[in-house]
């Protein structure tokens, strides 16, 4: 129950100020990335009951936020589209992370008379992009976040949303996994171990539908070896964009540290923290700037936050007031509440150099930046064009798949959607999920006769055209089929000169079947 403020209009008029605010800014930066337009073609697949599958009749498991694909599928069912659906609820979970941390704060802050740590967070302009995207950034870092909560409670809810967080994404089962050991051992409760039987069913139910216990996306992305050097760049880039940022890891740091010392019941919930930022800076982040820092950073803030109220607390005590740090505490009490405002207010973007945008820093981008509202738009495409065909496609082009629908797709930047292309050991580290190493030998194999781009400059492919949007694309040929192609080619959207020219110079039969 929310309680009584004395300051209480001031309090709660600024608070649906900024959460309109809030609300505002995460829609009018609303996008969806090409990589959500995977889980879209899972989603889609399973409402046609064709299964979890991204090709028909291949088990592969290419998502890595299980339950964020059931919820859209499910949408099919009420006739809401992903490009909606995904960005409704996004910003809903958005809200919702905004909402349980304005409970605390107006549970512990008494009188105050603005909310300082909602204000700090309705700024934060990366919560705004991921607050959409199309992927479950949003309602992870909400379950996360919500769990933290819970866990400072004791209060046993905290396994439904650990184990619900651990459905959204792998690393959720990190937090269930510690909060679990953090019951059995020092409380002697037996409730997390119901919680391990359901989750350990969910395990099952991956090994046995996908003949493996990881997802696809671990070998794509997250078994090709410690990776900290890129990790300490990912963590720097976050610090490039929110230089003021640091001022709150110190008053969180000093938070997690005096409490770790005097509150034993809090060892596990820091360690998991600590643990998660470890593990970020081993993968080496991801290529999307500072996406994976996101579930944690709400919470961060709020250890902080906690910080600056025990310091307005302990600074009007008496017996504290001659002491030498309070004293100056009290003096610049309000500079502290104004950094920690700026802390997420200040941003600068770390692609902008001398007025011109460099396309990425160390291998990290803005895709927000990149995209814009581009694919949030469903027009433009002509849909089941290459229904007959068996295509390999890159980076940003996921769309395309979800869109023309070919009979088979093949990821080749990092294998994604493949067993064996995921597994292929990559000789020097790169960029984040795009480290594959793609040779004609992996086109051969898989039978591909289309790629949408040509990553292979040693292959001379003729190339046939695509408008999109009146955007021309040119996409490659690597197999002729006269019989799919000439019914390809007469369609509106489509410009096979470039082809036939390489026929009609080479004295090729376009009636027969020609491999490039």
């Amino acid at each position: 129950m929310l309680m009584f403020k004395r300051n209480l209009i001031s309090f709660y008029i600024l608070s649906l100020v900024f959460f309109v605010f809030a609300l505002y800014q995460s829609y009018k930066w609303k996008w969806i990335c090409d990589d959500a337009y995977i889980s879209f073609v899972y989603a889609r697949n399973l409402y046609e009951g064709s299964g979890l599958v991204f090709n028909l009749g291949e088990r592969v498991e290419g998502y890595t936020n299980f339950l964020w694909t059931l919820i859209l599928s499910f949408g099919y069912f009420l006739k809401l589209e992903p490009q909606f659906l995904s960005l409704f609820l996004g910003i809903f979970f958005y809200l919702m992370t905004l909402l349980v941390f304005f409970y605390e704060e107006n549970r512990i802050s008494f009188g105050k008379i603005y909310p300082l740590l909602l204000v700090h967070l309705a700024l934060f302009f990366h919560l705004h992009i991921f607050a959409t995207s199309g992927l479950e950034t949003s309602l992870f870092t909400f379950l996360v976040c919500f769990g933290f909560l819970l866990w400072e409670k004791e209060n046993d809810f905290l396994f439904l949303v650990f184990f619900l967080s651990a459905l959204v994404r792998p690393e959720g089962a990190l937090f269930l996994s510690s909060a679990s050991l953090d019951w059995i051992i020092r409380k002697r409760r037996w409730k997390p171990v119901l919680f391990g039987f359901l989750f350990l069913g969910f395990l099952c139910f991956r090994f046995f539908y996908y003949d493996d216990i990881f997802p696809n996306t671990f070998y794509a992305k997250g078994n090709k070896g410690a990776y900290f050097s890129q990790g300490i760049y990912y963590l720097l880039y976050f610090l490039k964009s929110y230089p003021l940022y640091l001022f709150v890891l110190i008053l969180s740091g000093i938070q997690i540290y005096k409490t770790f010392l005097d509150r034993k019941e809090y060892r596990f919930l820091f360690s998991s923290v600590v643990l998660y930022i470890l593990y970020v800076l081993y993968v080496g982040g991801d290529f999307m700037g500072i996406r994976f820092w996101i579930p944690i950073l709400p919470y961060l803030s709020y250890l902080a936050f906690r910080q600056i109220h025990e310091w307005d607390m302990d600074s009007q005590i008496e017996s504290q007031k001659k002491n030498l740090f309070f004293r100056f505490y009290s003096k610049n009490q309000v500079l502290v509440a104004f950094l920690f405002i700026l802390s997420t207010a200040v941003y600068i973007d770390p692609l902008k150099v001398k007025e011109t945008r460099i396309p990425d820093w160390h291998g990290i981008v803005e895709e927000r930046m990149f995209y814009e509202d581009h694919l949030i738009r469903t027009s433009g495409y002509d849909t089941d064009a290459l229904s007959e065909f068996r295509v390999a496609f890159f980076g940003a082009q996921a769309h395309f798949i979800y869109y023309l629908r070919p009979s088979f797709a093949f990821e080749a930047e990092s294998g994604l959607t493949d067993r064996e292309f995921a597994k292929k050991k990559v000789g020097t580290r790169g960029r984040i999920g795009h480290e594959g190493e793609l040779d004609p030998n992996d086109l051969v194999t898989r039978n591909i006769e289309i790629l949408l781009d040509n990553r292979l400059p040693s292959m001379s492919l003729p190339n046939i055209q695509y408008t999109w949007r009146n955007i021309p694309i040119r996409f490659y040929v690597r197999v002729y089929d006269p019989n799919k192609f000439k019914s390809l080619c007469v369609r509106s959207d489509w410009n096979c000169d470039d082809l036939f020219l390489q026929f009609k110079l080479n004295h090729w039969d376009t009636n027969k079947v020609r491999v490039f």
